[in-house]
């Protein structure tokens, strides 16, 4: 039944095992594409603000180039000598022309203005209608700044013989489209998205609410904590200043991690700030990034739980017509083991399978068993009955022509004559009676009767040391005469002035009765003792052996068992002790 069990721990160990591969792999793979997924990112990341700081440096060199054209000299040189409006026009148009011949050949440069701060004077690309007053007035030399969500780069045109003259401000603005095309490529992973930030975090385009919130952990994340780390490894510290734009300890480097929001959880990747204060920002929510992964994990679980529900359909199966079908035949036959012959198996308990047949075939074998057994107690009946009378049989003829020669002997002593015949009528009265059980009171009065006649006959001397307290316990018959009677014949006989019979009768704290036959005759050895022991073992008896004390001590062990047989030892006067101890079934 153990290893039958054991079949069921091994499918609890498979199925935890399972279960902790399965999660095992679930977690590999979610790590391995969160993995992934962040190293796309970041190469992403790496190509797009490579592409917007080359955009940067391009803007301030084309800065550079139209500071030194000729056609600002030019210019700048006619607005410094008197005052003259057609040339002034002349060259003013050139300059517009070949700025916007500069923004034509330039992607990503919305305007360029041309101001001069003392006398108000604008030159645009565009209509100066539409140039904010209010932008020009932030700008100084070399200065990226942000204005009304548009960045611009504003350089000074210095000149070395006036410092007092009114030097312009060459103002490039940032094509706005380019910008959110920067922005979307940034974003190289479907379903993720991007922002475009300026110095400290201020979002260029519209952002929604999980933006906003993700904008609020890069700034916790960035500024206080990964500053002094950079710091740290760095040991260096940058700073630049403007009206718009001033920062410490800048970070130097794209930066990935993992964070959570009341949205879900994201993974988030910053570029390092460009040298104009752009920083990128890309992020992408896990849950829908980790679909494919789930979807894959839904599928294998729902596999896996169809072949966990086959394994214990089986199981449930096995059990109910194979486990439960031998859990109920191994309970009945340690019934039949334990001597319950009538145990069946039931019409309720009988299954619809090959076990049917097994349990019929039970229930006949018992019932043959039953039968057997039934048939094997009555023919021990009939033998105990056939040895009871055989020892009925035995009395010696001897006896019973002694004893009437006994009394014709004192036929003149009517007193003797009658004495005799009583204990004659007594003792065969009970030695003929024709019954399996007798009472203490009943085998003394006959064991009596016996001995009365014996010592009448011969010089015998006996004693009966008995309670009449045990008068009423049963007991089979004829349990104390053969042992009296082989006393006498190989004892009181075989040895001169031996004539002492001493029988007890008594009871044991044990509540056993016990019961003692004792002769001063020769006694026995040690090895004659055993020899006798072996000989009265011994299921067939030995016709060379008398039938008594053989036939005794069958009916003893055969009703009492094994521990009721006959014992052998010496008694008072150096002869032998005959005893046997019963346990009494009732009292009468």
């Amino acid at each position: 039944m153990e290893k039958i069990k054991s079949i069921f721990v091994i499918f609890i160990i498979f199925l935890f095992t399972t279960m902790a591969s399965f999660a095992i792999l679930f977690r590999y793979s979610t790590t391995a594409l969160k993995d992934s997924l962040m190293r796309v990112a970041r190469m992403q990341m790496v190509y797009t603000s490579a592409q917007l700081n080359q955009k940067i440096k391009e803007i301030e060199i084309e800065a550079e180039g139209i500071l030194h054209s000729e056609d600002l000299k030019t210019l700048h040189l006619t607005l410094m000598e008197a005052y003259d409006a057609w040339q002034y026009v002349t060259d003013a148009n050139r300059m517009k022309d070949y700025l916007k011949s500069r923004q034509k050949s330039n992607v990503g440069m919305a305007e360029f203005i041309l101001y001069w701060p003392a006398s108000g004077r604008i030159i645009s690309t565009l209509n100066i209608e539409g140039v904010e007053e209010q932008a020009l007035e932030l700008a100084e030399d070399d200065l990226w700044f942000l204005y009304m969500g548009e960045v611009y780069y504003s350089r000074k045109y210095v000149t070395d013989w006036d410092r007092h003259d009114d030097e312009p401000y060459l103002l490039i603005r940032m094509e706005r489209d380019y910008l959110y095309k920067i922005k979307n490529m940034a974003s190289g992973v479907s379903n993720g998205g991007a922002m475009l930030t300026f110095s400290g975090g201020e979002s260029l385009f519209y952002v929604n609410e999980a933006e906003q919130a993700l904008l609020k952990t890069v700034k916790e994340q960035t500024f206080p904590q990964k500053m002094e780390e950079q710091k740290k490894q760095t040991g260096r510290q940058t700073e630049k200043s403007g009206p718009q734009m001033k920062e410490t300890g800048r970070q130097t480097e794209e930066m990935a991690y993992e964070v959570s929001i009341a949205q879900g959880k994201y993974q988030l990747v910053t570029a390092a700030p460009a040298p104009n204060g752009l920083q990128l920002i890309t992020y992408y929510p896990l849950k829908e990034m980790l679909k494919p992964v789930k979807a894959v994990t839904w599928v294998t679980g729902m596999l896996l739980l169809l072949l966990i529900g086959i394994g214990l359909t089986f199981l449930i199966l096995y059990y109910r017509n194979i486990l439960l079908q031998i859990r109920i035949l191994t309970g009945k036959l340690m019934q039949v083991e334990e001597g319950d012959f009538d145990a069946q198996i039931s019409a309720v308990e009988m299954p619809q399978n090959e076990f049917s047949y097994v349990f019929a075939q039970f229930n006949r074998m018992v019932m043959r068993i039953r039968q057997l057994i039934a048939s094997i107690l009555k023919e021990q009946q009939l033998r105990d009955q056939a040895e009871l009378r055989q020892l009925q049989l035995q009395i010696n003829p001897h006896f019973l022509s002694n004893s009437l020669s006994y009394i014709v002997t004192v036929a003149d002593k009517p007193e003797a004559v009658t004495q005799m015949a009583m204990h004659l009528a007594n003792y065969y009265r009970y030695c003929t009676q024709n019954k399996s059980m007798a009472t203490v009171g009943e085998e003394v009065s006959y064991t009596r009767a016996y001995l009365s006649v014996m010592a009448m006959r011969r010089d015998v001397e006996y004693t009966i040391d008995v309670s009449e307290a045990l008068y009423g316990v049963r007991l089979i018959p004829l349990l104390l005469q053969p042992l009296i009677e082989n006393a006498v014949n190989h004892a009181i006989e075989e040895r001169e002035n031996a004539k002492h019979i001493y029988v007890k009768i008594y009871r044991l704290q044990s509540a056993e009765i016990h019961f003692e036959v004792s002769d001063d005759g020769n006694g026995m050895t040690e090895e004659q003792i055993g020899e006798l022991m072996n000989r009265l073992a011994d299921r067939q008896r030995d016709e060379e052996w008398g039938v008594g004390l053989w036939n005794v001590n069958q009916r003893l062990v055969n009703y009492y068992g094994a521990a009721a047989g006959l014992r052998f030892g010496k008694s008072v006067w150096g002869g032998l002790l005959v005893s046997f101890t019963i346990l009494p079934e009732e009292e009468v």
